[in-house]
């Protein structure tokens, strides 16, 4: 008897499907994002030969300004992706595709988090990298330089660790920012999927008056949180920033986590 919850097979079968759907519908919005830089690059240069008449590529400082652009764009693009299941028409033809509400979450999530980051990462370095290659005036490549400039970084944190308070590590640091990064594409993914309209305006306006409350209770508890840290011990204020940086770590796997069920328990209560 197949099983109702989770079936490999079938999910196998659901999760090529969606992969279709989803390259069939969001295939060309996904390469002008991960084609960013190439624009720029011809912006950059026609902008040189007319003012300057010499040819010159984008420096590094912009091309990585345009990856942290272009990746915002994706995180905000999440509540697209699946934005159609509020569609009365598209969302009711969804429902019906035979694939249990496991499967089909199971299969959402990895397309979210890992599918279109992965694609989008390379297709922007694979540009960038050909760039790089065939323009000596573009310089090193992003990938290049970031593997260069690690060590670099680690040497750097661990210096900053051993003359102050908060012990920085490359674990603890990329911890935080691969939650971050998953909490972001899973808070966009779920306006998408509760918004009827106004999907982004909606998930930035809810961040928009987070923020506020958060910059109320930031102002009321810093200054005392602060005047405690000065008097205590300089071991004490270690593990208090420690302890801090922890609470840190905690509050963003924990957001992940809520919207995850989030998401799981909107299209497990989708109807039309």
């Amino acid at each position: 008897m197949t099983n109702q919850v989770f079936d490999f097979g079938r999910f196998w079968n659901y999760f090529k499907y969606d992969l279709k759907q989803m390259w069939r519908n969001h295939s060309k919005p996904a390469l002008f994002i991960g084609g960013m830089e190439l624009l720029l690059y011809v912006v950059w240069v026609l902008l040189a030969l007319v003012f300057t008449g010499h040819w010159s590529g984008p420096v590094l400082a912009a091309r990585i300004t345009v990856f942290v652009v272009a990746f915002t764009v994706l995180e905000l693009y999440q509540t697209r992706t699946y934005g159609h299941l509020t569609d009365p028409q598209k969302g009711s033809a969804w429902l019906m595709v035979p694939a249990s509400t496991l499967e089909k979450f199971i299969s959402m999530i990895l397309i979210t988090l890992i599918v279109i980051p992965v694609l989008f990462l390379v297709a922007f370095y694979a540009v960038d990298s050909i760039l790089a290659l065939l323009d000596p005036t573009v310089g090193d490549s992003i990938l290049g330089m970031g593997v260069n400039g690690l060590q670099g970084l680690m040497d750097e944190m661990a210096g900053i660790s051993g003359n102050s308070l908060v012990h920085l590590s490359i674990g603890s640091v990329l911890w935080i920012w691969i939650f971050g990064f998953i909490a972001n594409f899973l808070y966009f993914l779920l306006c998408g999927i509760c918004f009827k309209r106004y999907k982004i305006l909606g998930g930035i306006g809810i961040l928009f008056l987070l923020s506020i409350v958060m910059s109320i209770v930031a102002a009321a508890t810093i200054p005392t949180w602060s005047e405690n840290l000065v008097y205590l011990e300089d071991s004490q204020a270690a593990d208090f920033m420690a302890t801090t940086f922890r609470w840190i770590s905690v509050w963003t796997v924990v957001l992940a986590v809520g919207e995850a069920v989030g998401i799981y328990y909107r299209i497990k209560t989708l109807k039309h």
